[in-house]
């Protein structure tokens, strides 16, 4: 994946300015920033899951051999299915009248050609590997009746079943107690070995155990960006070490 000068504008209002990223598989880019910085706008354009009123641009921008602002709504299709996206809101991520199955059968049905069988063995081999189990109980459930850490594993498995090169989370770990916490960062280090991974998130200590770069936004501007290492070392930016200040105050949310 390699971004450069992306911006995103809403008539003359710019909310991206000059973004640019490069990602590969076995690599992880934490993008940081306080609230309303631009980090979900910016995981959305990456996908362009924007409405029409939003304008983007960019001197570079291409996942693989997809150009995704030159792209046809198949050739946006196939893009999905190389990039998956974890909203952070996961309760309201679903369509709410669609069981944990069914979520798996049009995800599957939508980007594979696996009959009903094959998409259920898929589904059960993606959400054991997340640790659930009563497979069974999960697949007829609905996601707004499974607990905050089991419905996050669940949108995890439905990312991954199609099997995409590059997955982005936004703030998936959010409203999570500590211990499932731990957990999904396990997963991510799991599935680094295999996938480029965009992490948005508060959670610097989570930032620091997955990411090899940082990204620092600040009103839709990328004002830093550094080795893991070299960031938390020594940030650059005055907006970057009141990130670190505030955080070491007062764990999550800035």
């Amino acid at each position: 994946m390699c971004v450069r000068n992306l911006n995103c504008q809403v008539g003359d209002k710019k909310l991206l300015e000059n973004i640019s990223l490069n990602l590969e598989e076995k690599q992880a880019l934490a993008i940081i920033g306080k609230s309303g910085s631009g980090k979900s706008l910016l995981a959305r354009s990456l996908l362009a899951l924007l409405d029409r009123d939003f304008y983007l641009r960019a001197d570079e921008f291409f996942v693989d051999e997809i150009k995704p602002l030159k792209a046809n709504s198949k050739t946006l299709q196939i893009l999905r299915t190389r990039v998956a996206l974890v909203f952070q809101d996961v309760m309201a991520s679903f369509y709410p009248f669609l069981d944990v199955g069914a979520l798996f059968h049009l995800i599957l049905k939508t980007h594979t050609r696996l009959n009903a069988k094959m998409r259920k063995e898929k589904a059960f081999f993606y959400l054991h590997r997340f640790g659930l189990e009563n497979l069974e109980l999960i697949w007829h459930s609905y996601v707004h009746q499974l607990s905050v850490g089991m419905a996050r594993r669940v949108s995890l498995a439905l990312a991954l079943v199609c099997e995409p090169r590059y997955l982005i989370c936004d703030e998936i770990t959010c409203s999570l107690d500590h211990e499932n916490e731990l957990r999904i960062y396990e997963f991510l280090k799991e599935l680094k070995k295999d996938l480029g991974i965009i992490l948005i998130t508060h959670d610097l200590n989570g930032a620091r155990e997955l990411a090899d770069e940082i990204l620092v936004l600040e009103e839709g501007k990328c004002i830093e960006k550094a080795l893991k290492d070299e960031f938390f070392q020594a940030p650059k930016s005055e907006y970057a070490k009141n990130l670190l200040a505030e955080f070491k105050k007062e764990k999550y949310c800035f």
